[in-house]
C-alpha cells in the first residue's frame, strides 16, 4: 500500500503558519483537542508546533515571567525535523520513521515540494487491524516450521476445506527455534474440520 492510500490530506488538516504567535498556536490546539499541529504556508511544509514544545520554551525563555505568550512566534519554537515522506512510498516507511523519530506524524510531500497531508500513527494502526483482520471471520493461528512449502500446503487445506481466506500474516516470533507463526483469518463453516486436518498435517495450532 502507498503513502497516499491512507494519509490525512491537507484539506482536513488545522495548521497554522510560522508567523503566528505560539499563544494563538495554542488556542488553536486547545479549541481543537490537538497535542500538535503542522506548521504550514503555501503549500510548504516547514514543520509542527506542539503545546510540550510550547510550554518548554515558555518558560526557559521567560524566567522573570514578564514575557507573554505573544512575545514569540511559531517559527521560534517549531520542531523542523519531521521526516518527510513521498506519496508514493510505501507504508512501511512511513511507519518506521512513526516507530523511530519520535514524532507524532510524518508530513507527505510530493515531487515538487508541496505538502500534501500526514501520516499519523492512528492512520497505521488502523491499517495494522484491517490486516489481521480484526473482528473478521475465525482466527486461526499456525506455528510452522521456517521451510519452503508450507504456506502453501496450509493455503491448500483451507481452500480444499471450504475455507475462505480473508486475511493471511506471517510473524517472525523471534524465537530460538527456526519457526514462523502464520495467522490466519476465515470465512467459514467447516472452521473445526479444518483445525483438525491442519493439526494432522503436522502444524501446531495457538
Amino acid at each position: 500500500m502507498f503513502v497516499n492510500n491512507l494519509m490525512l490530506s491537507k484539506e482536513k488538516l488545522i495548521t497554522v503558519t510560522p508567523k503566528v504567535t505560539i499563544g494563538r498556536a495554542l488556542e488553536i490546539m486547545d479549541m481543537n483537542n490537538f497535542l500538535s499541529i503542522p506548521v504550514v504556508e503555501d503549500n510548504k511544509f516547514y514543520g509542527t508546533i506542539s503545546k510540550e514544545r510550547i510550554y518548554t520554551y515558555y518558560y526557559e525563555k521567560c524566567v522573570d515571567k514578564k514575557c507573554l505568550l505573544s512575545d514569540f512566534v511559531v517559527e521560534n519554537v517549531m520542531r523542523t525535523d519531521v521526516p518527510i515522506i513521498n506519496p508514493m512510498q510505501e507504508v512501511e516507511e512511513a511507519a518506521h520513521f512513526l516507530e523511530t523519530k519520535n514524532v507524532s506524524f510524518v508530513a507527505v510531500v510530493d515531487n515538487i515540494g508541496e505538502f500534501k497531508g500526514i501520516v499519523t500513527h492512528h492512520a497505521i494502526f488502523h491499517q495494522f487491524t484491517e490486516l489481521f483482520g480484526l473482528n473478521k471471520g475465525k482466527r486461526l493461528a499456525v506455528i510452522a516450521y521456517d521451510i519452503q512449502g508450507q504456506v502453501s500446503k496450509l493455503t491448500k487445506i483451507i481452500t480444499e476445506n471450504k475455507g475462505d481466506i480473508i486475511s493471511f500474516v506471517i510473524v517472525d516470533p523471534k524465537s530460538v527455534t527456526d519457526v514462523k507463526e502464520i495467522i490466519v483469518r476465515l470465512d467459514t463453516d467447516n472452521f473445526d474440520d479444518i483445525v483438525v486436518k491442519v493439526k494432522a498435517a503436522g502444524f501446531k495450532v495457538q
